[in-house]
């Protein structure tokens, strides 16, 4: 059985991440692992005085008595979505600093999907403002779902997958097929054009993707392209426009977009783009569900 690995820590954003994981479990036959991790403090010796020994230990046991309440709550969500299957929800509490703690657990055991929150912003936003984002980002050898507090992922009908023909993307949108193939969504793939852009260098590219791409099992999909300085606002607008439920891109974009992020431009228009963003790895060939 597959696992999909839910950081929390506490908030309404990531309890909310958590209750659409719980949705995508419900339909993917998957387990839940909500895991939370607070930072190590050091116990002082007993003869600094009694009040620093019993603060120290206070904080451990009230970020324990959380995760519990949150453990509880998304207990009774699971049991009244009215899904045909209950997933199994498993708990795991680590305590040092976040970076080593996540990679300690990515290690342990292998997960189908990450999911976590983006409390503020937008999803797209949160990647390089979001610092646990970007290390869960960077540690994943899987694909890491960025849901803002505001999506909803209630009915999944239509992914957008933002490509530049790299041969890595077709890994990833075989996955997100084999993957259409229980959800029901329909994928449309959009190229990206920067304006200035030599389209002589992209033109070997486009037609070996193209190839690859129509050589992928499963329902078909679909193509555009979109072109523009301001590329994150086109994508955040095609998305909207096209009714898409979720956008997606590989972890080789990252650079890309956040070059682009710069330009208060694209931060106005990444305001409004409130679907959740999946980020498939740049380090790991994504393999298809089994």
């Amino acid at each position: 059985m597959k696992t999909i690995l839910v950081p929390t820590d506490f908030s309404k954003g990531a309890t909310h991440a958590a209750e659409i994981a719980i949705r995508l479990a419900e339909q993917l036959h998957d387990r839940l692992l909500l895991w939370n991790c607070a930072p190590q403090i050091p116990v002082m010796p007993g003869y600094l005085g009694g009040p620093l020994l019993a603060e120290t230990v206070a904080g451990s046991v009230e970020s324990q008595d959380k995760f519990q309440q949150v453990t509880e709550d998304l207990e009774d969500f699971m049991t009244n979505t009215g899904g045909d299957y209950k997933p199994q929800l498993l708990t795991r509490y680590s305590e040092g600093g976040f970076r080593e703690a996540l990679a300690r657990q990515l290690r342990e055991e292998a997960f189908e999907l990450i999911v976590i929150g983006a409390p503020a912003g937008c999803a797209i936003e949160h990647i390089f403002t979001g610092s646990h984002t970007l290390q869960v980002i960077e540690a994943a050898v899987c694909p890491v779902l960025i849901v803002p507090s505001r999506a909803a992922l209630s009915q999944l009908e239509k992914v957008v997958f933002a490509t530049d023909y790299e041969p890595g993307d077709l890994e990833a949108i075989s996955y997100l097929s084999e993957l259409s193939q229980t959800l029901g969504f329909r994928i449309e793939v959009v190229h990206v054009i920067v304006n200035g852009e030599n389209r002589g260098d992209a033109a070997q590219k486009e037609t070996i993707f193209n190839e690859q791409l129509a050589k992928l099992k499963g329902p078909p999909i679909s193509s555009k392209e979109i072109r523009g300085r301001d590329v994150v606002g086109r994508l955040n607008r095609v998305s909207k426009q096209t009714g898409a439920d979720m956008l997606t891109m590989s972890h080789h974009h990252y650079s890309f977009f956040k070059n682009l992020f710069s330009e208060s431009k694209v931060e106005r228009e990444l305001a409004h783009q409130k679907i959740p963003l999946l980020v498939f790895p740049l380090k790991n060939s994504q393999k298809q569900r089994k």
